[in-house]
């Protein structure tokens, strides 16, 4: 007898043995049974006081492996690995950590390092959520804020990627879907900041963005060769970038595309081809666009703009509805953004001055802006051309030397084009009417396609004297013939170009002509 309780006393100390020491953990399959022993094991992390878990035995290969991964009320997972080798499909393994009613309090990073097929099915964490990389993920439901960064690494899949992350916090790190796809992120506090904006990736699309804080992000849905699309964003302000194949819905969806901010949009958007969505919606508030929207990134011959980015009324500013290629909203009324079709086009209304301004007399050193829908780039030699006429004339426009002027692209905005007069003569002068065209040269930035011609920039100026009065004595008279006779067959100096009466680049018997039938006082 007493050898027999010897024995069974031996027996309960290695069965203790075998055991995990995890008081506080409990890991159970789908049918809430517990899984095997050997096939996990958690002990303490000292200084941090959370649980350190290790899920390490494919424990059912010809079915699906399920761990539900539990703590008791307050405590908090350190690392939980899944180290589970196995087939990259056929037999996967299915990862829950916290349930309804009893989440975990804080988690500092769930990491895959085993090759078996691994779907994050559901977390729940009360305050804290820190790393996590798996090859899929399902639901993520944080309290706190979540600090990422956030990684799937499923190979090319249209379907899977993230399903779910729920952040009743902030968003404070980087949700990277570069192969798959990401249905939803929702939050109510904001994700990201201006200092720090948030990397957002899914080559397959974006379906869902619901933030009902500001948004700092740069939301890639192109990564490498992707083509992923976004079908609805809404957000308080907006700042960083957003880079889009398209603005879709996903099959068999019936709620229209859809992007509203009830704040600014600071950043830049790109779409790589047409917006003409006839039940989209775009709505920012009036004023509220501050960045850039480019359109047809992938610059797709006859591309289009008919869906219209809606302004709404603000501050006693009307509501208003712009749809391209171009508008007549100036910059100011609009917030100083813009929005552009590849290959942009001149932006009339935002130029200064405007174009088809007339202007009586000017300085010398009159400066012309030039403004596009997008920003542009100088790739050789003159961005622009000219060409001129006497004001007031029916005359045919004559070409003017591209060396009158100086024109650059600004250094702070390349949206803006200035001219001015290239040296101690030439740029615009008082009593001709200007046309301004953008060569090849000009370029969209980024796109290196040329900008449309479409548009044209005009400007006339009036004068207070006589063209044909080459002295400036304020009569034409014979001392103006004799000037031009002695200036006859010149070109390209300062006295030939005041003689050069029609500005055609010599002067001869047209300039004498014009001096002859301006004859007398001014």
């Amino acid at each position: 007898m007493g050898d027999a309780r010897i024995f069974v006393a031996w027996m309960a100390s290695v069965m203790l043995a075998s055991m995990p020491v995890a008081a506080g953990v409990r890991v159970f399959d789908q049918n809430g049974q517990q899984v095997p022993a050997t096939s996990w094991s958690a002990s303490q992390n000292h200084e941090s006081g959370g649980w350190e878990i290790v899920l390490q035995e494919l424990w059912n290969p010809w079915g699906n492996t399920w761990f539900a991964v539990e703590v008791d009320s307050g405590e908090n997972v350190s690392s939980l690995m899944i180290d589970v080798d196995g087939p990259p499909a056929g037999s996967p393994v299915t990862v829950t950590v916290g349930v309804v009613g009893a989440p975990v309090n804080r988690i500092e990073k769930i990491h895959q390092s085993g090759s078996a097929e691994v779907v994050l099915h559901d977390v729940r964490v009360v305050q804290h959520l820190g790393e996590i990389t798996v090859q899929s993920i399902n639901f993520i439901d944080a309290g706190g804020d979540v600090h990422g960064p956030i990684r799937v690494t499923t190979a090319q899949s249209s379907s899977r990627g993230i399903r779910s992350l729920d952040v009743a916090g902030d968003l404070l790190g980087d949700v990277i879907a570069t192969d798959g796809l990401i249905r939803s992120i929702a939050v109510l506090g904001d994700i990201g900041n201006e200092d720090h904006p948030v990397r957002i990736e899914a080559g397959h699309g974006l379906w869902l963005l619901d933030v009902r804080g500001d948004c700092a992000a740069d939301i890639d849905l192109c990564p490498g060769t992707h083509s992923g699309f976004l079908h609805q964003m809404f957000a308080d302000s907006f700042t960083g970038t957003l880079h889009a194949n398209r603005l879709d819905r996903p099959a068999g969806e019936a709620s229209p595309p859809m992007i509203m901010l009830d704040g600014w949009l600071t950043g830049n958007w790109t779409l790589q081809q047409s917006l003409q969505l006839e039940d989209a919606i775009i709505q920012i508030p009036g004023q509220g666009l501050r960045g850039q929207v480019i359109l047809n990134a992938e610059c797709h011959e006859e591309a289009e703009w008919s869906t219209p980015f809606n302004l709404t009324a603000v501050g006693g500013s009307p509501p208003l509805e712009l749809i391209g290629p171009t508008y007549e909203a100036t910059p100011a009324l609009i917030g100083g953004g813009s929005i552009g079709l590849v290959p942009y086009r001149l932006h009339a209304s935002g130029c200064v001055p405007p174009s088809g301004t007339v202007m009586t007399d000017v300085e010398d050193d009159l400066e012309v802006v030039l403004r596009f829908h997008g920003p542009v780039c100088s790739q050789w030699g003159s961005p622009l051309s000219f060409e001129r006429r006497v004001m007031g004339s029916q005359d045919d426009f004559v070409a003017v030397a591209s060396s009158n002027f100086l024109a650059e692209v600004d250094s702070s905005d390349s949206r803006l084009v200035r001219i001015s007069s290239a040296g101690a003569w030439g740029g615009f002068e008082a009593g001709w009417e200007y046309r301004v065209h953008p060569t090849s040269s000009l370029q969209c930035e980024g796109i290196m396609e040329s900008v449309s011609g479409d548009v044209i920039y005009q400007l006339g100026i009036e004068s207070n004297h006589c063209v044909a009065d080459i002295d400036d004595s304020g009569q034409v008279d014979i001392v103006d013939i004799l000037l031009l006779l002695a200036l006859w067959g010149d070109a390209n100096t300062p006295a030939a170009d005041a003689a050069d009466v029609n500005q055609d680049g010599i002067v001869a018997v047209d300039d004498l002509l014009i001096v002859i039938g301006s004859w007398g006082d001014c």
